[in-house]
């Protein structure tokens, strides 16, 4: 784990500003920053219309007396896209922009569930629900 957060936290970041450099070298600096900007802008457009999709499949579950699970799912995953979209840089955004495709959403989806059901399994993790 300790690992994974150096990488994250410290080769993704000279990861990111090599990959800067190098686009505004190769096409200069106006458009380099133009294109951060403009995904962000987009990024953030999606993620509302993706978002608003969420909450209103989560409103028709509830209503039809089903547990939001999925719509839940895929607001959670929006809410991590949204700050790789909001970051400066390529890397960032096209890990944010993976993020907005349903069927990637799901396939993570289905890799954490199974992932968390072996750790239950293992005896590594528990769930407590607590009724108030």
């Amino acid at each position: 784990m300790s690992l994974i957060l150096i990488v994250l936290f410290v080769l993704g970041p000279i990861a990111e500003i090599y990959v800067l450099l190098t686009a505004g070298g190769l096409f200069g600096a106006p458009p380099v920053l133009a294109a951060c900007l403009a995904t962000a802008l987009l990024g953030g457009w999606i993620i509302r219309l993706q978002g608003l999709a969420a909450i209103n499949a989560a409103r028709r579950d509830l209503n039809e007396g089903r547990p939001p699970v999925d719509s839940a799912v895929d607001g959670a995953l929006l809410v991590v896209a949204a700050p790789f979209l909001m970051t400066p840089g390529f890397i960032t955004d096209a890990m944010g922009f993976l993020l907005l495709v349903p069927p990637i959403r799901r396939m993570l989806a289905r890799l954490a569930l199974r992932e968390i059901r072996r750790r239950i399994d293992r005896g590594e993790a528990t769930i407590t629900i607590r009724r108030y």
